[in-house]
């Protein structure tokens, strides 16, 4: 058996994965690959120079057994003067309320207290006891529940402060090592039904993948899923300043380049779009948004898509923009000449003068309209579909969203576009054109001046 612990001995080593003066929490079941790690570390305790105490949850879904298994954990950890910090998780209750399986609730709550506890104890680094058979489990679950290329790296060696230095056993190594030393140690009885996902590839599916195909599958996949792991960190490596470049982003929405589409043969990679949904959007990137965002390269500048309930995907004149539904100003607020309003960022004002200050600039910033036959009451609003006017210099009316079409006014800027109407009629886009019907004449009598800033 030294053979084994030989084996776990240069794993570390290789991995760099336990310093002198570490202060270990280990997570510990009281099953046999937990079983298995607290007494490895605590047979080479003096070895490494480290301190060690371990954590059990009870998980509350075996009702006696579970409360078995914590008794057990404690006689364990006591025989052994390791300190144990016992937690009881009310699984059940986190899965309905997050919607979420049961087993994701599980790991979800012993993760995030095994970091409290970590913090609270000063420990340095979290052991789990995670082995190659359960590397197996966790890709071929990977596999097919289609989750992309970063499934078949695997369970990770280390992730922050968190490390697995039994990766490199499979799980009938450990049978036989606790065995050959008589340790004894629980047996999770639900680990035998096929109830969930996991349990149905490790007992249905290995058992004949090593019978009929590779006896060693464990060792096989967990050298390919590392060379993936390392491969797959160069690219994140390579997206991260991809992403860094070339992605804006504010609270509402992100915009990224159709430029991304030329680099990679017609299409945006998956793996770009699902950091830009995990870093800035909060969404589980799914294949159906990949297959949804890369329509829109071919389409018409903007082209809408509904990607969820609160997603829309648009297609700009050079980029395509991802932003929260129903963000869409529609304001209405009333301007009486003489007045100034803040809307946004801008501020928008209305006031009478003489003919003598009319001093036109020509940037659509400021503009001078005959007031005639108008009242002093002006609405301010977003434009609308069917809004119409006739543009300075125009003699037919044009529909406002081909009037900002031609003025290549971007999708994102077009939405909340303002006007000023008088008598429900539009006299300005503001900061753009005027109505040509409200232009000055030799018959003026009354002018107006329409500011922005």
């Amino acid at each position: 058996m030294k053979k084994t612990e030989q084996k776990v001995l240069r794993f570390i080593e290789q991995n760099k994965l336990i310093s002198a003066g570490d202060k270990l929490l280990v997570a510990f079941s009281g099953g046999p690959d937990s079983v298995f790690a607290l007494h490895f570390l605590e047979k080479f305790r003096r070895k490494y120079k480290i301190d060690l105490r371990a954590v059990h949850f009870n998980h509350g879904l075996r009702g006696k057994e579970s409360d078995a298994d914590e008794i057990f954990s404690k006689e364990f950890c006591k025989k052994n003067s390791t300190p144990l910090d016992v937690v009881k998780l009310n699984v059940k209750s986190f899965s309905k309320k997050n919607k979420i399986s049961i087993e994701e609730a599980a790991r979800t709550l012993r993760y995030e207290n095994l970091q409290k506890i970590a913090e609270k104890t000063h420990s340095t680094k979290i052991v789990t006891a995670h082995n190659q058979s359960d590397n197996t489990e966790t890709i071929l679950l990977n596999l097919f529940s289609g989750t992309g290329f970063s499934g078949f790296s695997g369970i990770p060696i280390q992730r922050g402060n968190i490390i697995r230095p039994f990766l490199c056993l499979t799980k009938q190594e450990i049978s036989d090592y606790l065995e050959h030393e008589k340790i004894s140690f629980r047996v999770d009885s639900s680990n035998m039904k096929d109830d969930y996902k996991r349990n149905y590839i490790r007992n249905r599916i290995l058992p004949l993948v090593r019978l009929k195909l590779n006896p060693s599958v464990d060792e096989a996949l967990f050298r390919s899923s590392k060379n993936f792991e390392n491969t797959l960190f160069l690219n994140y490596k390579l997206i991260d300043h991809i992403v860094a470049e070339y992605v804006t982003h504010n609270s509402n929405e992100v915009s990224f380049p159709l430029l991304f589409a030329d680099l990679f043969d017609g299409k945006i990679p998956g793996e770009i779009l699902k950091i830009i949904f995990k870093r800035y959007l909060k969404h589980e990137f799914e294949y159906d948004d990949y297959v949804k965002i890369n329509s829109l390269i071919t389409k018409q500048k903007g082209k809408k898509i509904q990607l969820s309930k609160t997603l829309d995907a648009i297609r700009e004149e050079e980029s395509i923009r991802i932003e929260l539904s129903g963000k869409t100003s529609n304001q209405i607020v009333t301007l009486k000449t003489g007045n100034q309003i803040k809307l946004g960022s801008k501020l928008i004002g209305i006031e009478q003068v003489n003919s003598e200050n009319v001093q036109f600039k020509n940037n659509g910033k400021i503009e001078f309209i005959s007031a005639d036959g108008m009242n002093e009451n002006f609405i301010l609003r977003t434009w609308k579909f069917g809004d119409k006017f006739k543009p300075l210099g125009m003699k037919n009316f044009k529909k406002i969203s081909d009037f900002l079409t031609d003025q290549k006014v971007s999708v994102s800027e077009r939405k909340n576009r303002l006007v000023l109407t008088n008598r429900n009629q539009i006299v300005w886009i503001v900061g753009l054109r005027i109505d040509d019907r409200y232009k000055l004449n030799s018959k003026t009598k009354k002018i107006y001046k329409l500011w922005v800033k």
